[in-house]
């Protein structure tokens, strides 16, 4: 039996490049829905593609498969494009089938509170961060990503839960920290510079929840996280509430496990 909520989040799917985890996220909707759905960015890694540094498998389209059963069923999904698919920005306004395309979106909770939905990539924007180590901590993350598929393949293999390095030295690392703290602090400034409740984005891949305090007002912070290494959406219950799941569990399908993988 599946899990219903009101609403759910999803974020940085990543869906086309060799980090994407498309079976973890096809197992988690397959006993999690929503009456409506957000699509957060970055669903899609249209750069990874474009610059053939992507890699599309069976699990990929395994994934598209439900992601177009998951609209045909859902009163509402609503897709707002990230960096990694900004060719989609272009379509805001329109619908791609039953899928609702906008560049952002308010979100009125069962409890009447007022969530903006956004990916979030604008909020990097502001942080003062120096090229060099920008470059520098990109590239770094994207290793510790490659050598996490390798990691978590071999914890699979001996019944280990997944386990995430990136996560294990962003948390560890002052500048990295220091980063997402930034960033969080301008989505929240600006949360409460528009008069909202909340914010719900991505694009940073650290799942959070939280209430902070923002221009004398008490405003909510909620990042999806990604589906490369927090698998982590954003729900919210019947009562308005919102709750970070995280879905660590290994897919049912070893198959299309292993054959991402090995990809």
């Amino acid at each position: 039996m599946s899990n219903r909520y009101r609403a759910l989040w999803i974020s940085d799917v990543h869906l086309g490049s060799r980090d994407s985890e498309p079976q973890r996220l096809a197992d988690f909707l397959a006993q999690n829905r929503a009456d409506t759905v957000y699509l957060v960015g970055d669903i899609f890694d249209m750069k990874a593609l474009s610059q053939g540094k992507g890699s599309w498998c069976q699990a990929s389209s395994l994934l598209l498969g439900m992601l177009s059963e998951l609209s045909s069923q859902t009163p509402e999904v609503i897709y707002v494009p990230g960096n990694h698919d900004a060719p989609m920005r272009s379509w805001a306004g329109k619908r791609l089938g039953n899928i609702r395309i906008e560049r952002e979106w308010i979100h009125t909770a069962g409890d009447g509170r007022r969530y903006w939905v956004t990916h979030g990539d604008q909020f990097e924007h502001q942080i003062n961060i120096n090229p060099i180590s920008y470059h520098i901590g990109d590239h770094s993350y994207y290793l510790m990503l490659r050598m996490n598929r390798w990691i978590n393949y071999w914890r699979s293999r001996f019944d280990k839960p997944w386990w995430s390095l990136a996560n294990h030295v962003k948390n560890r690392v002052q500048a990295a920290k220091r980063m997402m703290n930034n960033f969080e602090e301008i989505a929240l400034r600006e949360t409460g510079r528009r008069g909202l409740d909340g914010v719900i984005c991505g694009h940073i891949h650290r799942a959070a929840l939280h209430h902070r305090s923002a221009d004398k007002s008490r405003v909510t912070y909620a990042n999806c996280g990604d589906w490369v290494d927090s698998m982590s959406a954003v729900v919210e219950q019947h009562d308005g509430s919102l709750d970070l799941l995280h879905w660590h569990r290994a897919p049912k399908i070893a198959s299309i496990m292993t054959e991402a993988v090995a990809a």
